[in-house]
């Protein structure tokens, strides 16, 4: 069977039989969302203590293959995207589940100023001291889409973001063409329940008001896709993606660099009182 084929029962099914077996006793699980979080943690987990495996379906998936399965057996954790979660005043709590500390992993990476450096040198000649305010210009460029993504969050609006946004981006305005991505997003989103622009900027601009981190706020995969964008126009290199963009910095990215989290943090705290060695 194909992995795009797997559904989520049959993952839990599998799961339920290894976890079982003889041979993973005292092994840890871990489960994550997507493949380019196996890509990623592998090369951090203990991988002869560990079995690092994704759960198809998303976030809440996850969460409940962790529920149902660490009840049968107690070394399983989940590590799932923040998203908008630390935006909220709510204090997340779900048993052996961990959250990123921004909105995803990639926002980790991107935060550190080290493996953007490395990144923004291999496709720029921009000088070091250019670096810092480039993210922030990209950042900025990309605020109103995740605000947009925020407020279908928070509203369960059933906007569907499928639509691409590249080419409407202006670096030299750090903005989007709203207009048109708003439109974008109306056509492929059938079931929206707002779809008056006016209402929406006016949400947005409360959103905006709260002046939330962006590192919290923004996507990874957004801001990889908006970089890729902004070398091909600024830097001249035609045959690059976000895909590309992404592999550079998981590759650039260090133990030593992932030791600084506070994801490894409560996640090392979980393994001592556990009595296990995940790292």
């Amino acid at each position: 069977m194909r992995k795009q084929d797997i559904t989520f029962q049959d993952k839990l099914n599998e799961l339920h039989l290894d976890i079982l077996h003889p041979n993973s006793k005292g092994i840890v699980f871990v489960f994550l969302e997507g493949e380019s979080d196996i890509r990623f943690f592998r090369k951090l987990f203990n991988l002869s203590n560990c079995k690092v495996e994704t759960i198809p379906g998303g976030k809440f998936k996850l969460e409940e293959c962790v529920e149902k399965l660490v009840k049968i057996y107690p070394l399983i954790i989940g590590i799932r995207d923040a998203d908008f979660v630390h935006l909220g005043a709510t204090i997340y709590k779900k048993e052996n589940v961990f959250l990123t500390d921004y909105h995803d992993m990639e926002m980790i990476l991107i935060s550190e100023d080290e493996v953007f450096s490395s990144l923004v040198f291999e496709y720029t000649d921009l000088p070091k001291d250019k670096h810092s305010e480039t993210r922030n210009n990209i950042l900025f460029s990309i605020e109103q889409i995740s605000y947009l993504k925020w407020l279908n969050e928070k509203e369960n609006l059933e906007y569907k973001f499928d639509a691409g946004f590249q080419d409407l981006l202006s670096f030299e305005g750090l903005e989007i063409d709203f207009d048109q991505y708003f439109t974008r997003i109306l056509s492929k989103s059938p079931n929206a329940k707002i779809t008056d622009k006016t209402i929406i900027l006016d949400k947005m601009r409360v959103l905006k008001a709260t002046n939330p981190n962006q590192l919290q706020l923004c996507n990874g995969h957004d801001f990889m896709k908006a970089f890729s964008q902004y070398i091909k126009q600024d830097g001249g290199v035609k045959n690059i993606n976000d895909e590309h963009v992404a592999s550079s910095c998981r590759m650039t990215f260090t133990f030593n660099h992932y030791s600084r989290t506070g994801l490894y943090l409560n996640t090392k705290i979980w393994a001592d009182k556990s009595k296990c060695v995940i790292y």
